[in-house]
């Protein structure tokens, strides 16, 4: 089941932003009521509006992630975390680590992040790479690297680890004893924008028992209809 739905608020000004976000929000809570909202509903924001100066009129949205896709060493990390939520008072809720990083760097991301009530999610292999970019890189298949990478997440006691929904299909990711988190959800998956890799909801359907987070891509925040109709086929 889908504990939590996160709108993908990739847009290029903080107005556009918050502006998206905040009516997507409102339409919701008019659709499926504020209980719904309130419990399962979260916005997604990228490095790049949680960086630099940071709108305070984010400090409105409720269960923030921070897809910050954090590559540094811990001390950086636990810097950038602390800048959010200290200073910036940001409702920060979950953040985005390199599951690359193995599981003691990880662990401590984890224990960190307790302090601040920020959960860890492991993103594992980066939606822009097309497959057979994975196999050069890594010299294994996709669903293969995905695996260790959940494995090692589920180790250092992360939260959760980052997949499309095709990889749920692999009965080794979906047996993995952590949260799976699925991205780039799209009603027409000819839509990919600069992914290489997304996910259709359709094809989610039989597989949705499976996914404890779900990312809605922007492209359907910004249609309030399509966003309805995701979220209709898998809450």
């Amino acid at each position: 089941m889908v504990q939590k739905f996160f709108l993908a608020l990739d847009y290029e000004t903080a107005d556009e932003v918050y502006t998206k976000g905040s009516t997507a929000i409102g339409f919701l809570e008019n659709e499926f009521g504020k209980d719904f909202v309130e419990q399962r509903i979260g916005v997604k924001l990228n490095v790049d509006a949680l960086t630099g100066a940071i709108d305070p009129r984010y400090r409105a949205f409720r269960n923030i992630f921070g897809d910050l896709k954090i590559s540094h060493g811990a001390d950086t990390g636990k810097r950038l975390i602390a800048k959010i939520v200290d200073h910036e008072k940001i409702p920060l809720s979950y953040v985005t680590v390199s599951a690359n990083f193995g599981p003691e760097i990880l662990k401590e991301y984890v224990e960190a992040g307790r302090a601040y009530g920020v959960k860890i999610i492991a993103f594992t292999v980066h939606t822009k790479i097309a497959p057979e970019y994975v196999e050069r890189i890594y010299n294994r298949s996709l669903a293969d690297e995905i695996y260790i990478l959940g494995q090692i997440a589920s180790e250092a006691g992360c939260d959760a680890m980052v997949c499309e929904g095709a990889m749920l299909k692999d009965q080794r990711i979906r047996s993995l004893p952590i949260k799976k988190l699925v991205t780039g959800i799209r009603l027409d998956p000819a839509d990919v924008g600069t992914q290489k890799r997304v996910t259709a909801v359709e094809d989610l359907r039989n597989l949705k028992p499976h996914v404890d987070y779900a990312v809605i891509s922007s492209k359907n925040v910004s249609n309030l209809e399509s966003l309805k109709e995701v979220l209709d086929t898998l809450k």
